[in-house]
């Protein structure tokens, strides 16, 4: 199989596999019984950073697949990684803070749709940059640097929910708290 093809068949199923886990993660840590394990990987509250969590995690266990089918074919795969995973975040929340600022409230078709089409461009943006789509990007050191940077994330995604700042993207509206801990 050509390698374009590779990436392209890849990138579409983990498009479907981020965005089928995502929507199911949304529930596993109520389903765990508040397990702190299951909170670190899954949403522990209502808040748009906890939300976050179901574009992160599903697209890191998806890369473990990803990686196998790819490492010796393509170069930049940690850059490719990284900057889907900045995209989705980035997107799906600029759509929430976006449309909530003129609605003045959530909506849920809005949120599933951004999600939705967070991952699919996101994918999309990896396939390109995989593929050799973005070559002004490609530089020694490119795939470290970005490995670095998406530890640094991960150590975030984990500090934030044992002890998150408290400010809006942290709060769950719902019930005024933060983190798994709810400390208000």
């Amino acid at each position: 199989m050509k390698t374009k093809e590779l990436v392209k068949n890849l990138s579409i199923w983990g498009a479907v596999f981020v965005i089928l886990l995502g929507t199911v993660l949304h529930f596993f840590y109520g389903w765990s019984g508040n397990n702190f394990i299951v909170g670190l990987f899954a949403p522990v509250n209502e808040s748009p950073w906890e939300h976050m969590k179901l574009v992160f995690t599903p697209l890191v266990l998806f890369s473990f697949v990803d990686y196998y089918y790819l490492h010796s074919h393509v170069k930049n795969y940690c850059f490719a990684l990284m900057k889907q995973i900045g995209f989705a975040i980035v997107f799906i929340l600029a759509v929430f803070y976006i449309y909530t600022s003129i609605t003045g409230h959530s909506i849920l078709a809005i949120d599933i749709g951004s999600f939705v089409a967070g991952i699919i461009l996101a994918k999309y943006f990896g396939y390109k940059i995989l593929t050799g789509g973005f070559k002004k990007w490609e530089f020694r050191g490119l795939n470290a640097l970005s490995a670095v940077i998406l530890i640094i994330l991960t150590a975030f995604f984990f500090y934030a929910t044992l002890n998150p700042p408290h400010v809006n993207l942290f709060l769950d509206e719902t019930t005024n708290t933060y983190g798994i801990y709810q400390n208000s």
